[in-house]
């Protein structure tokens, strides 16, 4: 019994610090990868916005993706003990080969990703300095920030990858399995008479604990070419894709309102359940109705105006318009076009109601406040008035006589 709870804790002690081993160890690989690629669509936005010529903005930004991904398959490399030929890189050739030769040196694998790190920050000092990044300090400081974030994932990594689990913990382990190995026939035998029960029972016992010292022993350290290690060239691989649509001048396009677009927070409540909410359904059905030749304008009632256009008067800005050339489409698209300009038309009434309400509703309480104020101030009024009347007229008597005898004298 002591012999059988000494091998199962030693085997699922050393299990458990292996997944958290292999689990650490794909998280920092992942927090790695996107500290980086945050830090490069940072500086590419930065660029986008600077007064320098599109020429030297473009081979800023090209030196620079090229950089990171450099930066990325030598930290791998490192990581994973492999060779420069695994981690593809992004048109290498563009560099100058005697700029290159340091990394081709006798440089262990940790300096060459420092290299590369001093080449990147040297390069975003320059661009500070020639008036390329002209951004404010406090935000610029965010890149250095999310670089650095960067490098501490990779050095929690490199522990992992350099360092074994402890090697007298590891023998223990082993020594322990191979006993077992040994001593489980004698026991199966005494426990059953049967031949075939003795050894069926020796076998799942022997297996169980070989099994899960074979698991510790590919969790420990998730780096290489093994099967069960993490994948590491899949992963490099995403960075070099992602770097691809960073750079990409394409992407950089941010989506424009068209001149249709509602500015009203009521009416988007009203359309949230009616319109289509995702972008594959929108995209699909744009494409297919692309071909026709339909111009098809609506202009929205602004949020600040409350009026509803009379159907007799289509000079107003906020009627709706519709230019269908009925020559060049056919019935089913005018139906659709003009049941869509409909569907729109009740969604503004709609929300235009709803406003209105809202302002009736607000009317009403205020007055309510002012017939409620002007009550209390009469009931206020009245209550003074009463309380003037019951008060004795002390002064009256000595007036009358004051105002007697003024008559009596000028009598």
């Amino acid at each position: 019994g002591s012999f059988a709870f000494v091998l199962g804790f030693t085997l699922v002690f050393r299990c458990q610090q292996a997944y958290q081993r292999y689990f650490a160890s794909a998280k920092s690989l992942h927090t790695m990868s996107s500290e980086w690629l945050d830090a490069v669509g940072s500086l590419l936005s930065f660029v986008k916005v600077s007064k320098k010529g599109q020429r030297e903005k473009r081979q800023f930004e090209a030196v620079l993706v090229r950089l990171f991904c450099l930066l990325h398959a030598v930290a791998m490399e490192e990581l994973c003990s492999l060779a420069e030929e695994h981690f593809h890189l992004l048109d290498i050739e563009a560099f100058a080969k005697q700029d290159l030769m340091a990394l081709h040196s006798n440089i262990p694998g940790p300096q060459k990703v420092q290299v590369v790190l001093v080449w990147i920050k040297s390069f975003i000092v320059q661009g500070i300095d020639s008036g390329m990044l002209s951004i404010p300090p406090p935000i610029l400081t965010r890149v250095y920030q999310e670089i650095g974030a960067g490098m501490a994932e990779f050095h929690d990594a490199q522990l992992i990858s350099m360092w074994p689990f402890p090697f007298p913990y590891a023998q223990l382990s082993l020594f322990l399995t191979v006993l077992h190995m040994a001593v489980s026939p004698l026991i199966m035998v005494q426990y059953t008479k049967s031949v075939w029960s003795a050894c069926l029972l020796t076998c799942i016992s022997v297996v169980s604990v070989i099994s899960l010292n074979i698991i510790s022993l590919e969790l420990e350290n998730p780096f290489g070419e093994d099967n069960n290690d993490l994948p590491a060239n899949e992963v490099h691989d995403h960075f070099r894709d992602s770097l691809l649509v960073l750079a990409d001048p394409d992407n950089w396009q941010v989506p424009r309102l068209l001149p249709s677009a509602s500015l009203d927070f009521g009416h988007l409540k009203v359309r949230r359940d009616s319109q289509r909410n995702t972008i594959a359904d929108f995209l699909t059905e744009r494409d297919g109705h692309d071909g026709h030749d339909v111009a098809f304008e609506v202009n929205v009632i602004e949020a600040e105006s409350f009026q509803i256009e009379k159907p007799e008067k289509p000079e107003r800005s906020e009627s709706v318009q519709l230019r269908v050339p009925v020559s060049a489409v056919p019935e089913q698209s005018q139906n659709f076009h003009l049941e869509r300009g409909l569907e729109q038309q009740a969604a503004l009434l709609e929300a235009f109601l709803a406003r209105q309400n809202d302002i009736l509703e607000q009317q009403a309480h205020v007055m309510k406040c002012l017939e409620a104020t002007t009550k209390a101030r009469a009931e206020r009024a009245e209550r003074k008035v009463h309380e003037a009347d019951a008060v004795p007229s002390v002064f009256a008597p000595p007036l009358e006589q004051q105002l007697c005898g003024c008559s009596l004298k000028r009598r």
